[in-house]
């Protein structure tokens, strides 16, 4: 049998972690990868709300989904349990400076030059900036045969975020970084970042050099770009300014690696997790015809967004993006609800199983947005963006660019399902996604009802 270096038979047989299914760490890794939401349902089922698997090469992983358990882990001192090693699989992306991997007085920091770009009041006045672009991009998705949303979605909120941390920069810039980026970030894919070792094999690569490769004329030219903010005078106040403007901890300004690596993770942070929520959308909407008709005759009765809203939140909680918080290594020995866990462990809040525990949301399978109508739900059992020091600097972003998203898609068209089912889920480095790209059928709608639809949908922007 296989076993962690960190897990040895002997551990798991002193019981010091959680149960844990008894299987090889070769198998428990698989289920991870191919079958995540069936395998931590099927986990919490036989073992309950607290459990812990062995993975291959990594330290052992303890889920915990009550409410309390989660609210100590998130009040627990980083000095005891650190996040930014439990988001290490990105750090090829986003760079060994970035502030997401920072512990302390350096992630305290980092955060704070970027929360001003993303205050909820710039946040709106970016998302309706937006608004043409996002309504010319839904105008071009085809009408009236199956295809998968996730890649168009992709490039469309990748260009909105550019857009709003590159404020001002030339448009021919932004298409050029548009296409590298994605071409940078197409390797999330792949295994390569979770599997280190798959990087030196046949096939697996190549793809690691494209990744490279594409990663080098990508870094050249945001560097390029930082070295032309740093030697002018006038600052156009977007994100890269005030990167370029931000203090570390010790008063000396951030290096351009610093700079290059804390854009990156919002440029990464702001689309892919977007995106994937959206086709979720997409994919829910095209399965519950009775939720987009009640969603149809909202967005044509005016302004209101009350259901639109819930029909998001159901998302987030249906079918999120993300199944847990950031992990959180044990440096030392924390206590949280009874037991005691030591190094190596990694921690990790899992609020999808939260999300969907029958005791707090009651038939927790079904897709039902009229959970989140009337009020919005305890902090303490709903936590889609995370909470605590770590949690999402980019929500209300990204909960805007999802509203008008689908505004602009259903004032046009339904959506009907390309399969017979909800695709199933697989992975995009740390986020989930449908696993054919959320294929779907659009139809466009009647005239009168479109074009008042669309109106109204002008006015709510202006």
């Amino acid at each position: 049998m296989l076993f962690t270096d960190t897990a040895s038979p002997l551990a798991r047989l002193r019981r010091d972690l959680p149960p844990a299914a008894p299987l090889p760490a070769a198998l428990q890794t698989l289920a991870c990868r191919w079958w995540p939401i069936a395998y931590l349902e099927w986990c919490r089922a036989r073992y309950g709300k607290r459990f812990t698997v062995y993975p291959i090469d990594m330290p052992p992983l303890v889920f915990l989904s009550d409410p309390d358990e989660l609210r100590e882990l998130m009040g627990t001192a980083p000095t005891d349990l650190h996040g930014g090693e439990g988001s290490s699989v990105i750090a090829p992306l986003i760079g060994e400076h970035s502030f997401m991997l920072c512990e302390e007085d350096d992630h305290k920091y980092g955060r704070s030059a970027i929360m001003p770009a993303f205050h909820r009041k710039m946040a709106e006045d970016h998302v309706a900036l937006a608004q043409d672009m996002i309504t010319r991009e839904v105008a071009s998705w085809p009408l009236d045969t199956a295809f998968a949303l996730h890649p168009r979605l992709r490039s469309l909120t990748l260009r909105v975020i550019l857009q709003t941390v590159l404020a001002g920069e030339d448009e021919r810039l932004l298409d050029d970084l548009t296409e590298r980026l994605l071409a940078s970030l197409s390797v999330t894919a792949s295994f390569v970042l979770q599997e280190p070792q798959l990087r030196h094999l046949p096939g697996w690569r190549a793809t690691w050099r494209r990744f490279v490769q594409h990663s080098g004329d990508v870094d050249e030219r945001i560097f390029a770009l930082i070295r032309r903010r740093r030697s002018r005078p006038e600052q156009q106040a977007d994100l890269l300014d005030m990167l370029i403007a931000a203090p570390n901890p010790d008063d000396s300004t951030m290096s351009d690696a610093q700079v290059r690596d804390n854009l990156m993770s919002m440029i990464l942070a702001g689309h892919e997790t977007t995106t994937a929520e959206l086709a979720w959308a997409f994919q829910l909407l095209a399965h519950n015809r009775p939720v987009q008709d009640r969603l149809l005759e909202e967005i044509d009765g005016g302004e209101e967004q009350e259901y639109l809203i819930a029909m998001i939140n159901e998302t987030l909680r249906h079918r999120p993006a993300f199944l847990f918080i950031i992990p959180r290594a044990v440096i030392k020995p924390v206590a949280i609800g009874g037991v005691t866990y030591r190094p190596p462990a990694r921690l990790l809040g899992c609020t999808y199983l939260m999300h969907h525990d029958p005791e707090l949301y009651p038939n927790p399978q079904a897709f039902n947005p009229d959970r989140f109508m009337g009020g919005t739900r305890q902090s303490r059992t709903w936590l889609p963006w995370g909470a605590g020091p770590k949690s999402c600097l980019g929500r209300h972003f990204a909960l805007l660019e999802m509203q008008l998203v689908l505004r602009a898609a259903l004032s046009r068209c339904t959506v009907e399902p390309a399969g017979a089912a909800v695709e199933r889920e697989r992975w995009r480095s740390a986020v989930l996604v449908p696993h054919a790209g959320s294929r779907v059928v659009l139809r466009r709608r009647t005239r009168r009802r479109r074009l008042r639809a669309e109106r109204e949908l002008l006015h709510t922007v202006a």
